[in-house]
């Protein structure tokens, strides 16, 4: 069997004949505006000036909406959600953007609490308070279960603190607006001396701390593990 090195490429019958310009002139009606006349085909043999990554993106892009396009006929897309949405339509730290610059009483999870204005905060809800005081609490030992609804439960007391007041978003419980009418006399509270709220505070946290070890060693003896807070 004799080969022939004169027969092009592409397969036994070669290239199907005017491919170069028949790939030119589908270029060019690609690039070319809907209503416009087609222009002439360039000659083989001569560059192109279609060719190329310069007349892809120098070219102009299709309309977006028309009768020649899908959905076009719909006319422009319509606006679901409105413009100005309210911080209550926002998740995460975003519910925090109609806190700012007000005074908020944050809840820590080790049961501290502080009291300021909120000054900026960021994706992970960390908090910049400024003019804090941090409020010590502690149960009011004359309140009982059967005691009058006038006596206050709690016995409170605010330290200042100094400058800002930073505080990790992963330790806070508790983030809510302070009812500026309310907090010269707070509900189920009263204002005490700081050496008799801490003493108390400080009395109640060894008493609270004794019952958790108690139960924690009770659950360890039945096979169960302490939950958080329980110390063994």
């Amino acid at each position: 069997m004799s080969f022939n090195s004169n027969q092009p490429h592409g397969g036994p019958a070669g290239p199907p004949p005017n491919m170069a310009q028949n790939f030119n002139a589908m270029l060019q009606r690609s690039l070319q505006e809907p209503g416009q006349p087609e222009q002439p085909v360039e000659a083989p043999g001569q560059p192109s000036s279609s060719l190329g990554y310069g007349g892809v993106y120098s070219a102009t892009p299709p309309p977006q909406h028309g009768p020649n396009v899908l959905g076009g006929g719909r006319g422009p897309p319509q606006q679901i959600l409105p413009v100005d949405l309210p911080p209550q339509a926002f998740l995460t730290s975003a519910m925090l953007l109609d806190m700012v610059d007000k005074k908020v009483d944050v809840l820590l999870r080790d049961e501290k609490e502080y009291i300021g204005i909120l000054r900026s905060y960021d994706q992970f809800a960390n908090l910049v308070l400024t003019e804090c005081y941090e409020r010590i609490a502690a149960r009011n030992p004359e309140a009982t279960p059967s005691s009058d609804a006038t006596i206050p439960r709690w016995l409170i007391h605010d330290v200042k603190l100094p400058g800002l007041m930073t505080i990790r978003g992963e330790n806070v419980t508790i983030c809510a607006t302070v009812d500026l009418d309310r907090e010269d006399a707070p509900r189920g509270a009263k204002f005490a001396e700081v050496e008799e709220v801490r003493a108390l505070a400080a009395s109640q946290k060894a008493e609270k701390k004794e019952v958790d070890s108690r139960k924690s060693k009770a659950l360890k003896r039945a096979g169960i593990e302490p939950g958080f807070g329980m110390q063994g």
